[in-house]
């Protein structure tokens, strides 16, 4: 009897469940399209104010960004199929004979049309099988997002080489994965396999095929991919490392230069000044503070005393920056440790003299030297990036 009820409450559910999963998947939709920028944030936070390396961050953003997409590709699917499906619904209910053949053109009577409910009743069945598939793909990916977050908080508060975490989480990962092919029983196998995920993949294997199931998961992460490319649009930027790209360089975003073209206030990656047209007898410039930069000094100074980059030694952060005005390497006189009022981002602050200079479009380039932490049998050494930051200013 109690069986029996269970049975009955939970067919009662399924009829009923396209009630829930429109709501679920339009409310879910809608956080989904806004976590994208805030993950993007609290990577740029890790890299500048935690002094996490670009590689780390990078992988988490790429990880997070693929699941979100995963789950905003299926719900959109999901809510076209459900409208569809409300129209075949209503088409039904309005006209329960379906296609009233006399009433047709000659040419058309003769096809045997479908009644409106046997594609009702198909995309009834979609729609419940397509909602859970993306736990499949999501789950696993966020298991190992998480053991990867893991492993860089112990990087970061014991203040490890990168190089031995990156090795850790790849053997590991590789690990688990072979022995999940050779060895037929493991515990972490047997663990994996009872989880909803492995449960939930299993049911989808043994009902639309293994390969089905492997290449429509491959599918739907190639169809992904570009959507987390555009995630990760512009995240370059804040690789200190690194020099801009060409396009970069040549055509500035005016966006990541000027605060005044930064309304929502995001946060700085090479370089920025208040506003484009100055009318004061000084340019203001920030340079932001990245943490990791700072501890490399020592080191720096250790590398220049054998290498051919023709640099001084450097006595602070701001010693790693050379700024050009039109050509001329220019010093402020004092650079002031700020955190900005726009970003609020930590930064280093200086003022330069531009009342000798002639109304008109001026230039602003920022040089860096960069120390490259070892990673993989490389690094270890000094660069000198010449494309750093570039940018311009109306004089007035």
């Amino acid at each position: 009897m109690e069986k029996q009820k269970d049975l009955t409450w939970l067919e009662h559910l399924q009829k009923n469940s396209w009630e829930p999963e429109v709501i679920i998947s339009g409310i879910s939709l809608a956080f989904l399209f806004v976590i994208p920028s805030r993950l993007f944030e609290f990577s740029v936070i890790l890299i500048q104010d935690y002094g996490l390396e670009q590689i780390p961050a990078q992988l988490i953003l790429v990880y997070f960004s693929l699941i979100i997409t995963v789950f905003k590709l299926f719900l959109i699917i999901h809510l076209i199929m459900r409208f569809i499906w409300a129209g075949l619904l209503g088409i039904s209910y309005a006209f329960p004979n379906g296609v009233i053949k006399e009433n047709l053109f000659k040419y058309s009577q003769n096809i045997d049309y479908f009644h409106p409910v046997h594609y009702l009743l198909k995309l009834e069945r979609w729609c419940s099988m397509l909602y859970g598939f993306p736990i499949t793909v999501a789950i696993p990916i966020f298991s190992i997002t998480l053991y990867l977050l893991f492993l860089i908080g112990i990087y970061l508060i014991f203040n490890l080489n990168f190089e031995v975490v990156y090795l850790i989480f790849m053997l590991t990962v590789i690990g688990i994965a072979i022995s999940g092919l050779v060895r037929k029983n493991t515990r972490v196998k047997e663990m994996v396999g009872k989880s909803m995920s492995g449960t939930i993949g299993a049911v989808y294997q043994s009902n639309l095929g293994k390969w089905s199931f492997i290449v429509f998961s491959l599918v739907l992460i190639l169809v992904s991919v570009p959507f987390t490319i555009q995630d990760l649009k512009g995240f370059s930027g804040y690789q200190a490392q690194t020099n801009l790209d060409e396009e970069d360089y040549q055509w500035p975003n005016e966006q990541i230069y000027y605060e005044e073209f930064n309304p929502e206030k995001k946060r700085f990656p090479r370089a920025w000044t208040p506003r484009k047209r100055v009318s004061k007898e000084d340019l203001e410039i920030y340079l932001p503070y990245y943490v990791r930069e700072s501890k490399a000094i020592s080191q720096m100074n250790v590398l220049l005393e054998t290498d051919s980059i023709s640099w001084e030694n450097l006595k602070s952060y701001s010693d790693q920056f050379r700024i050009y005005l039109n050509d001329s390497l220019i010093h402020p006189e004092r650079w002031r440790a700020v955190k900005s009022g726009h970003s609020g981002q930590k930064a280093i602050f200086g003022q330069f003299p531009i009342a000798h200079l002639e109304k008109g479009i001026h230039e602003v380039r920022v040089e860096k030297l960069v120390y490259l932490s070892p990673f993989l049998g490389v690094g270890n050494e000094l660069r000198h990036r010449d494309k750093w930051a570039r940018f311009e200013f109306i004089k007035e």
